[in-house]
């Protein structure tokens, strides 16, 4: 089953829904049981800050893409339309896109990025667009 992006043509995600356990039943199964083993380490922040900021930033990412799909199957159980979580699914894309733009200024302060940093140019253009996009939407809300 897959989402189809809002845009494009693109898939947002995919999955499939099984009874028996899969590869990724098991590797979730994994994933949280190294997650619980994880927590008490990270409790006494022994962690390098930049590391610990990317690691809770891909939680947050699988926090939010795992509901979505939990959702999505919800609303085929029930019958009802999965689809009406578009808006939702484009919210939470912004939110890590934010996140990530928050914390690039930093790193182009430091030492991390330089004229040599590999897709930079294309970051730029991508940000470019970007804001091309964001900026009647931006004016159209103030």
């Amino acid at each position: 089953m897959m989402i189809p992006a809002a845009q494009g043509g693109d898939f947002i995600m995919s999955f499939a829904v099984k009874s028996e356990p899969t590869v990724l039943t098991t590797r979730l199964q994994n994933a949280t049981a190294n997650l619980a083993q994880i927590e008490q380490p990270v409790k006494y922040g022994d962690a390098d800050p930049p590391v610990l900021q990317e690691f809770r930033n891909s939680v947050d990412l699988i926090r939010g893409t795992a509901w979505a799909v939990q959702q999505w199957i919800g609303l085929k159980e029930k019958s009802a339309d999965p689809y009406s979580l578009m808006p939702v699914l484009a919210a939470q894309r912004v939110q890590p896109m934010t996140q990530l733009a928050r914390d690039l200024p930093m790193d182009l302060k430091s030492v991390e990025v330089d004229r040599a940093t590999p897709w930079l140019k294309q970051l730029y253009e991508a940000v470019s667009r970007l804001h091309e996009q964001l900026t009647p939407l931006c004016r159209k809300n103030t």
